[in-house]
């Protein structure tokens, strides 16, 4: 797969993982009290496929600026992607009625998402390949959403901020694709 198609899939994997986010924060923000019965356990499988997908943005954006960061962004694109396998397994175990190990989604899941976003943003900034407001948001997206989130609007800021980073990477693969030569068959 070309890199220009990967990127795209990233950002595909961000505007879909923002549709997510917004769908389960209406959900949070608005039917879980309701006396809808099992809405719970449709917001836990929201989450999970939400992570999933931004996973697979940020694997079209480390594909993106892959060879333009050092050491600092490979160590923050891994720290997401644990990060990311940390919280979804401590969901998936949620959905088996596990609760011992719901301390991997919060605090230590999000702590460790917020460090990896932190190293990644840094990484992108001296890197240079996007805007450097896009950069700054890579750092602080998670943590305003987080905050947010105890007044119930964390996953729809988190929803939006995506489908803007989303469309933005797109635009990345987009220009990544007319510098490539196009391949002869």
């Amino acid at each position: 797969m070309s890199p220009s198609n990967l990127v795209r899939w990233g950002a595909a994997g961000f505007v879909l993982s923002g549709v997510v986010w917004l769908v389960a924060g209406f959900i949070s923000a608005f039917l879980m009290r309701s006396p809808v019965t099992g809405i719970a356990y449709y917001y836990v499988v929201l989450g999970i496929v939400a992570r999933l997908l931004l996973g697979l943005g940020v694997v079209g954006l480390h594909t993106l600026q892959e060879g333009r960061y050092g050491s600092l962004g490979r160590a923050g694109f891994y720290t997401i992607l644990v990060a990311l396998a940390a919280q979804i397994l401590g969901a998936l175990a949620s959905l088996a009625g596990i609760q011992a190990l719901a301390w991997l989604i919060s605090p230590v899941g999000l702590l460790v998402l917020i460090v990896g976003f932190a190293l990644y943003g840094g990484a992108s900034l001296q890197a240079m390949v996007l805007p450097g407001w896009y950069s700054i948001l890579l750092i602080i997206f998670v943590p305003v959403s987080a905050v947010l989130g105890f007044v119930r609007l964390g996953e729809i800021l988190l929803g939006v901020l995506l489908l803007v980073l989303g469309f933005v990477l797109w635009r990345q693969g987009e220009a990544l694709a007319e510098q490539q030569p196009p391949r002869v068959a």
